[in-house]
């Protein structure tokens, strides 16, 4: 499979997927028989902060690294930065760990896969849904 082939699976779409969600689920299932799906530092920690407690951390954090994994890179942290201020300046506000995602993704040219609505607003990045 070739590398421009990967996409950016977001922390929303994993939340919705780890709430039975049956779009999401079906989404995710057709992204891992592809063998497509890419996850990043943040997508990581985004993930693993939600747990309700130390048995679930554990468990998502075995299930996490089967996953392709793509490490942030120095010039992610500016890009993101770039990104955030520039739609903080257009009066848009986007969360910062959003904002790293889409640099990570935009660097490698991926999509991103995600139900949350704030990457609809980050220009030049692709999206699947």
């Amino acid at each position: 499979m070739a590398d421009d082939d990967r996409v950016l699976v977001d922390t929303s779409l994993w939340i919705d997927f780890l709430a039975g969600d049956a779009d999401a689920v079906a989404l995710l299932e057709r992204l891992r028989d592809s063998r497509r799906i890419v996850i990043c530092g943040q997508i990581t920690q985004e993930v693993l902060q939600g747990s309700r407690d130390r048995q679930a951390f554990t468990k998502l954090g075995h299930g996490l690294s089967i996953w392709d994994y793509e490490a942030e890179q120095p010039e992610d942290f500016v890009s993101a930065a770039r990104l955030y201020a520039e739609l903080r300046w257009k009066g848009v506000t986007v969360p910062a760990a959003d904002c790293l995602i889409a640099a990570v993704a935009k660097r490698r040219g991926w999509p991103v896969s995600a139900t949350d609505p704030h990457f609809n607003a980050i220009p030049g990045l692709k999206l699947m849904t």
